[in-house]
């Protein structure tokens, strides 16, 4: 029997359920099963298991990521993933030849770009492949559990945000958020928003929420709204 309802936040040592099965982020004690983080519940069936709000990225294969080059070795670079795991990614992926080239002439420590990863192994290293080198903007950081829902289901946020702030926006897995555009009033405009979601994160019907957010707010400021709309 669960002692809380589906998607409710919860808090450390709160009591979930009792004879039901323990999922991740959960402990069991006799019959009783607790959460073992701040987070959302999940239940399914007699299975419960809690969505942690906070915690540094963990790498999986499939994940786009925004990646920053943080030092360079023989015929590739590290990258700092804000992770306890460390990216690398081969000169292979720019050139044929990485180990006859400069490869600063493609890649520079503090270069910022996306990329996919492929393989993840038992040491806390995983690599990266297909890179695309983001020019300008701005980076900024949310929890990387929060990334699903400024997403959204079938990237309903994501898109939503992109067309109602005009700003190019790319979202990585590992909760970093690149944003750009020649008015820097929008990206700021966009922050705001995304930071506002990784609050909310846990409230139902989010991006209907947001989007009327977004409207009201730029009704609200004329002034700023014909500087938003601009062409």
């Amino acid at each position: 029997m669960f002692k809380v309802k589906d998607k409710e936040l919860v808090l450390p040592g709160q009591v979930l359920g009792e004879n039901v099965l323990a999922g991740a982020y959960c402990f069991k004690e006799n019959d009783l099963v607790f959460s073992s983080v701040r987070g959302i519940v999940k239940t399914d069936r007699k299975f419960v298991k809690v969505i942690p709000f906070d915690g540094k990225y963990v790498p999986k294969g499939g994940d786009i990521v925004i990646g920053i080059i943080e030092g360079n070795s023989t015929g590739g670079w590290f990258v700092d993933l804000n992770s306890g795991y460390t990216g690398y990614m081969r000169g292979e992926e720019v050139t044929r030849n990485p180990m006859q080239e400069d490869l600063s002439r493609y890649y520079n420590i503090g270069d910022r770009f996306t990329a996919k990863v492929v393989e993840v192994n038992e040491i806390y290293k995983c690599n990266l492949i297909n890179p695309w080198k983001l020019k300008g903007g701005s980076i900024i950081n949310i929890s990387p559990k929060k990334v699903p829902r400024v997403i959204g289901k079938q990237k309903s946020m994501i898109n939503m945000l992109r067309d109602k702030t005009r700003c190019k926006i790319v979202v990585g897995q590992n909760g970093r958020i690149w944003l750009n555009d020649d008015d820097p009033d929008r990206i700021k405009f966009a922050v705001k928003i995304i930071k506002i979601i990784e609050e909310k994160a846990h409230t139902p019907g989010l991006t209907d929420k947001i989007g009327n957010l977004i409207d009201e707010e730029l009704k609200n400021n004329e002034k700023f709204y014909k500087k938003f709309y601009k062409n």
